[in-house]
């Protein structure tokens, strides 16, 4: 094989809500390829400050580009449809390209054409969860040509297809989990965030939003166990306070700890692993939660940090029942129940997420067990290698 170095693009909607850093099925092929020595040339949308150079291996290149705002919207949706095949045509030595995103698909399969070259197309959003869109069809597009996908969760696959309206393709499975193990950084939140002592926390982090449950969880607070609250983080200071004043009716003065700042993974996990639970309950507005299973970022990395989580009960989430790795509730009135288990089992549950996120949904293994055997077969039946 005459070249070992990758296109690698990181494109979703809206880049700066979903940076690398913070999609874990996206970031950790980047740095599994660079560690078997690949280079990578890296194409990221989002603004730069997150300072990669201490998460990424050197043999990974970033190529930043700027983001179009999103006023005029429909125009700059046909603006980029027709200046992207400009400025990616020519960029040229790749034997392989990796696209994440309906955006970064699409340019993914414009530099893998021009390479001549295989793709493989990371998804996890469905299209149907981006209404109607004029990069849904280029997706479509782009995945008919694509040689393998990968998704985060096997039971995905099938419905990604039909929506998509693609046949069946081969198919590797990374779940959507962090590569962190503990000891995790010491903090003392309670001082912090100004948390009496001998209360225990649970936490809320993420999206304020009505799809995440949060007036639901709200509502329950004041059945709670007495010394239980709830800490509400979000890194959109913006939104945070809109949404906060919108369900002021739901504020419980002393159980409600609000927090919008901006934190690295690495205080994002202390923090997670510090509260006694976390929250992951979603409404079943579609396909994308439906079947949310091990796309979940805030469930993955509540595991990864052994914390338990009071979840939805949905069938793709049943496995948190079936390790007992949290509680799922199907009404608000059964969450103060679930807090009062997880408070007095939290050691258990804790042992159990740990063990569950080295095993059963270990990025590593699967990376190696799943992706890999399919990767070089790719590589085998295109390149010759």
């Amino acid at each position: 094989m005459k070249s070992r170095k990758i296109a690698y693009i990181h494109y979703p909607h809206f880049a700066n809500d979903a940076r690398l850093e913070t999609v874990p099925f996206s970031f950790n092929p980047v740095v599994l390829l660079a560690k078997m020595g690949w280079e990578v040339d890296l194409y990221l949308w989002e603004e730069p400050g997150v300072n990669y150079n201490n998460l990424l291996p050197d043999a990974v290149t970033i190529k930043y580009f700027r983001e179009p705002k999103l006023s005029m919207y429909s125009r700059l949706h046909l603006l980029r449809r027709i200046s992207l095949p400009f400025q990616f045509l020519w960029r040229k030595n790749y034997c392989i390209v990796f696209g994440y995103g309906q955006i970064g698909a699409y340019i993914a399969n414009i530099i893998a054409k021009s390479n001549k070259c295989p793709l493989i197309y990371f998804n996890d959003e469905f299209p149907s969860g981006w209404g109607e869109n004029p990069w849904t069809h280029l997706e479509q597009k782009a995945v008919k040509n694509a040689s393998m996908v990968v998704v985060p969760d096997p039971q995905r696959f099938h419905p990604l297809c039909q929506e998509l309206d693609v046949s069946t393709k081969p198919y590797a499975v990374l779940p959507n989990m962090p590569m962190v193990k503990p000891p995790f950084e010491e903090i003392n939140w309670h001082e912090k965030l100004g948390i009496p002592n001998d209360y225990i926390p649970f936490l809320y982090a993420g999206t304020v939003s009505e799809w995440a449950q949060l007036p639901e969880i709200l509502s329950s607070i004041p059945y709670w166990h007495e010394k239980a609250v709830l800490i509400i983080h979000s890194r959109s200071r913006q939104s945070m306070v809109k949404y906060r004043k919108e369900i002021s009716h739901l504020d419980v003065p002393d159980k409600v700890f609000w927090t919008h700042e901006s934190m690295p993974d690495s205080r994002i996990n202390s923090l997670i692993s510090y509260c006694a639970g976390n929250f992951g309950l979603y409404r079943n507005t579609g396909p994308n939660f439906e079947y949310v299973g091990f796309s979940s970022g805030k469930l993955m990395r509540s595991l990864a940090c052994g914390s338990p989580v009071i979840a939805s009960k949905l069938t793709s989430l049943s496995f948190i029942k079936d390790y007992q790795l949290g509680i799922l509730v199907n009404h608000p009135s059964e969450i103060p129940a679930a807090v009062e288990e997880i408070m007095y089992n939290r050691r258990d549950y804790s042992s159990r997420c740990l063990d569950f996120s080295q095993t059963h949904a270990s990025v590593e293994k699967a990376w190696l067990l799943d992706f890999l055997p399919k990767f070089e077969t790719l590589l085998k039946e295109n390149l010759g290698s």
